[in-house]
């Protein structure tokens, strides 16, 4: 077979892979800008999920036997994303297997239908179209999942509970947003049968829950084999006992540096009394929260322009709201919903969560709100996802890479004072303390991801190292245990983006800017940071810069 041949055989079976996790997956399609697939749920039984292995394992066979010498250097690139994209997502399929012991189904649901109600891709009409026939699918999607859940974890039966206590006030938003559209009564009609069948099978979903819950088993963790195992498939580079001691270290050197910038702001102050200081400046209520991230997105996105820190995307936005209902118990925060790579405009969506009550403002401090929006913002997450979805390299669409995704961001908070951005002793003071965050985090990490913590110690070590209220904690530990490895990638993959850094600087010598190097990483794709580095000795090797 000739090299035209190869590539041909490469360039469908890469189409394939990508067509198939559109339809497996709809919920992704849409967050992808794929309309087609709207007004679908997926299949949520255990026949699906098997099928989808055996899929993928075919799949990855046939890549293994392509041959990358007779490739270009960017078919090459992508054959070996594929392969590890593939390989990655067959080992959590297959040895991980949380799609049996997790029945986090309630949160597919609402995640399902929040694109169509906050994303103007097309007209409301349309977009509400689609959430009904989602909704009116809702019965058999619960219903069929059922059957795959074996091995019930039961902390994750409770969240699915609290997931699911949240649905029909979704469902609410939904017909309100139908009844003030120009839809009509028929449609509308049609929505109230489908959220009476909805609310019935929540039911029923939440007496099965109940009924698995008297069987499900207390540990959660994956143990340190698997554990080791799920970070050489991520290509980090590093084992347990090494992040662990990176860890160790950054959580002493930030209190180090807290010290140091809490005396800069009063030398008599501690980092107590400086962080209470700095905590002051909080906003009245809610609303005014909101009006200082919407600021402090637009004096970021500037400076980064100004500043000729990295190209912008044409045509990106981003929105900020209030976080919905169904979603702010693993929100406990903030969060970005990246722009979707299909859709004419890249509108990045920016979820803030609100206090329970009005003591808990102090969580919106001025400065603390100004390092989240570069986290989040610019030059951040929105930047970041909108120009990695520039890329056409299908593979490389598929790659969530953490380590890159979140250790850019947390390397943002950094940089941007580094070049000026909010270069105040208060500033420095909170960006530490979220490294010092983050730090925690990756202990955390590994120790309930190797059972070392359970999760209730899991919250009492967060809650007591970072200082963080019970509730933000528990809702933080829920979802570590859910995503094994997650935590550690933001202060990991900052580490290792700033070696990077060195390393170009190195291998470029005089040639070298900051704005090629953050291009490079930004429009490179969420792709393990190995294969970054793998690319940028390649064009400096052939001077392709």
């Amino acid at each position: 077979m000739n090299s035209g041949d190869k590539k041909t055989e490469f360039e469908e079976l890469r189409q394939k892979v990508f067509d198939y996790v559109m339809e497996d997956n709809p919920v992704l399609a849409t967050n992808m800008g794929l309309h087609e697939y709207d007004d679908q749920l997926p299949d949520g039984s255990r026949s699906s999920r098997e099928e989808t292995i055996a899929k993928f394992n075919k799949w990855k066979s046939k890549l293994e036997n392509i041959n990358q010498d007779e490739l270009t250097n960017e078919e090459a690139d992508s054959l070996r994303f594929g392969k590890h994209v593939l390989g990655l997502r067959l080992f959590e399929l297959e040895e991980l297997r949380f799609w049996e012991s997790n029945p986090g189904q309630p949160q597919v649901v609402g995640s399902s239908l929040l694109p169509l109600l906050k994303r103007n891709f097309a007209p409301l009409e349309d977009r509400l179209r689609s959430a009904i026939a989602r909704i009116n699918q809702i019965p058999e999607f619960l219903d069929s999942s059922k059957d795959r859940i074996d091995d019930p974890v039961e902390l994750w039966v409770k969240m699915s509970k609290e997931s699911l206590e949240k649905l029909p006030g979704l469902l609410e938003v939904v017909k309100k947003t139908t009844a003030e559209s120009d839809l009509g009564k028929e449609e509308q009609e049609k929505l109230e049968e489908a959220v009476v069948e909805a609310r019935k099978s929540f039911e029923d979903f939440g007496n099965w829950l109940e009924k698995i819950s008297q069987e499900s088993r207390e540990g959660f963790a994956i143990g340190r084999g698997k554990f080791e195992k799920l970070l050489e498939k991520q290509k980090l580079g590093y084992g347990i006992d090494e992040i662990m001691d990176l860890g160790k270290k950054y959580l002493e050197e930030s209190r180090g540096s807290m010290e140091k910038y809490s005396r800069r702001i009063n030398e008599d102050y501690s980092v107590k009394d400086a962080l209470g200081h700095v905590e002051e400046n909080t906003p009245k209520d809610f609303s005014k929260a909101l009006t200082w991230y919407k600021g402090a997105i637009e004096e970021a996105k500037d400076y980064v322009e100004r500043k000729n820190l990295a190209t912008l995307p044409e045509n990106e936005d981003i929105t900020v709201m209030e976080t919905p209902s169904y979603l702010r118990h693993v929100i406990p925060f903030a969060a970005y919903i990246p722009p979707a790579k299909y859709d004419d405009d890249r509108e990045g969506v920016y979820l803030v969560t609100p206090p329970e009550d009005e003591e808990e403002l102090s969580r919106f401090a001025f400065w603390s709100i100004r390092n989240t929006t570069v986290h989040e913002g610019y030059p951040g997450h929105h930047l970041q996802m909108s120009a990695s979805v520039e890329s056409d390299d299908l593979f490389a669409l598929l790659s969530h890479a953490t380590e890159t995704i979140e250790g850019w961001a947390h390397y943002c908070e950094e940089m941007m004072k580094d070049y000026g951005f909010d270069d105040t002793p208060e500033a420095r003071l909170i960006q530490l303390k979220d490294r010092r965050w983050r730090a925690a985090r990756i202990i955390a990490d590994v120790k309930l991801s190797t059972g070392k913590f359970s999760y209730r110690e899991g919250v009492e070590y967060m809650a007591d190292t970072v200082r963080m209220d019970e509730k933000s904690a528990e809702a933080e530990v829920k979802r570590y245990t859910q995503n094994p490895s997650y935590q550690l990638s933001y202060l990991l993959g900052k580490h290792k983006l700033g070696l990077l850094r060195e390393h170009v600087k190195k291998i470029m010598g005089g040639d070298y800017r900051d704005r090629f190097f953050h291009d490079q990483l930004i429009y490179g794709g969420s792709i393990p940071i190995k294969f970054h580095r793998d690319r940028f000795n390649r064009l400096v090797e052939q001077g392709d810069y």
